[in-house]
């Protein structure tokens, strides 16, 4: 357990970890920066390094924080949440294809749980709230030879997966994701404003929930996983039938009209009279459909 700073407003490793231990049986080391270049970097080192998995990582400050499509994110001290949490499992035993819809509903409890409403997904792994970008995903992987689970030792073919995990909170102007200028953002603060939420919760109790649901995916993700994908379909579809543009990961762009996911969690999009899967792809709504970039 590491606690870099201690002031009334910043998140405290040991309530974090109290936090996992009274919902799971699980004792989980949780550390809080207060500077790290970005959290999932330092948990993939720390992965590789042979730490004891799982383990999870907050910072007050990102100074290289890292998103999908090499963007960056910029966040002010002390503002936000910025988390990873390390975390291992057995390939090629568990397709994780449906790992980021399942972090992103997460993330849907976390702020619906404080009384927000209108919280959607946004295909693959962003999180909206009345049309705004409210938390974005990251996931990564770190190959690892030995895990220690519970007290046990065991060998066999697993990976270390780094989910990456930043929220709005209480942004400072000028916060903003590199390469998207356009990008309409919002925070917990400003929801609780604009919704009349009667009572803001504390960002150390969010960020607390927030980890506790993101361990519990982690723990049942078999079956979580699959209720995940038919609760998306059914309620939480950012995209779906909204005119959207498609980059691909060679750039190249294409306009079509989203028409929901696969049982592979791959974006269907009708393209020219021609329903196409894309499972790797930067995707915007136009303009023309909704506000969001």
């Amino acid at each position: 357990m590491v606690v870099e700073r201690v002031e009334a407003d910043c998140l405290q490793s040991a309530c974090l970890e109290a936090a996992v231990a009274s919902k799971f049986d699980l004792i989980m080391d949780v550390v809080v920066h207060q500077s790290v270049d970005s959290t999932n970097s330092w948990s993939l080192q720390q992965s590789k390094s042979g730490k004891v998995l799982p383990f999870a990582c907050f910072a007050e400050e990102q100074t290289s924080g890292r998103g999908r499509r090499g963007k960056h994110w910029l966040m002010s001290p002390g503002s936000n949440i910025a988390m990873s949490l390390a975390w291992p499992f057995v390939l090629p035993g568990q397709s994780l294809h449906l790992l980021p819809l399942s972090v992103a509903l997460a993330t849907v409890a976390t702020l619906e749980n404080f009384g927000l409403k209108q919280v959607q997904v946004k295909w693959p792994n962003d999180v909206y709230v009345q049309g705004k970008k409210i938390a974005g995903i990251l996931i990564e992987t770190q190959p690892i030879k030995r895990v220690s689970v519970s007290d046990d030792a065991v060998d066999g073919k697993y990976v270390a997966v780094v989910i990456g995990l930043g929220l709005n909170y209480e942004m400072l102007s000028g916060e903003q994701v590199s390469g998207a200028e356009l990008l309409v953002l919002t925070d917990i603060c400003e929801q609780v404003r604009l919704q009349g939420i009667a009572v803001k919760p504390a960002r150390e109790s969010v960020a607390a929930e927030l980890l506790s649901n993101v361990v519990a995916v982690c723990q049942n993700f078999e079956l979580v996983s699959k209720a995940s994908l038919d609760v998306f379909r059914a309620s939480y579809d950012f995209c779906k039938q909204k005119k959207v543009e498609i980059i691909l990961d060679n750039n190249e762009r294409l306009s079509g009209l989203a028409q929901g996911v696969n049982d592979n969690a791959e974006l269907l999009v009708l393209v020219d009279g021609e329903l196409r899967a894309f499972n790797s792809a930067e995707v915007s709504v136009r303009a023309d459909a909704a506000t969001d970039t």
